[in-house]
């Protein structure tokens, strides 16, 4: 083999390498501002646009400590239900940690916080499954 291939391998190896953590740095921020976004809706009492940031299918799944409910309208009626629209507690996010899984996927654990409006501050830990389509898009959320 000739050096000059060689070199050139190596080259184009150096740089694949490079743009891995820049890309996973960019996944990072578009999730994380994807799950800020979210959640100035959910304040806002939007939750038609809070929900778009779940992947809008029958297959998207949310886990809660008690149930697991499948399916993005069944989803958006269980938020309905149990918070009300447009009058939704205060809800913050936390420590946000994001691990791309390829491309196409990542995994998310960070904390929840609601300010009720009976004042209670309930909080816990969630994870997420997102899916990049045309954008980030949660497939499962599990908020226990």
């Amino acid at each position: 083999m000739s050096a000059r291939i060689v070199l050139s391998a190596l080259v184009l190896a150096a740089t694949v390498a490079s743009s891995l953590p820049a890309a996973a740095d960019d996944d990072t921020v578009a999730i994380t501002t994807l799950l800020t976004r979210s959640a100035r809706y959910w304040n806002h009492g939007d939750l038609d646009a809070f929900m778009r940031s779940y992947e809008n299918a029958p297959t998207t799944v949310y886990v809660s400590s008690k149930r697991v409910i499948h399916g993005y309208a069944n989803i958006r009626a269980h938020y309905a239900e149990h918070y009300g629209v447009g009058t939704m507690p205060a809800l913050s996010i936390s420590d946000i940690a994001v691990r791309p899984l390829g491309e196409r996927y990542a995994v998310v654990v960070a904390h929840w916080h609601l300010a009720m409006h009976d004042g209670t501050h309930p909080a816990g830990i969630f994870t997420l499954v997102l899916h990049r389509t045309d954008g980030w898009h949660i497939i499962t959320d599990h908020s226990p």
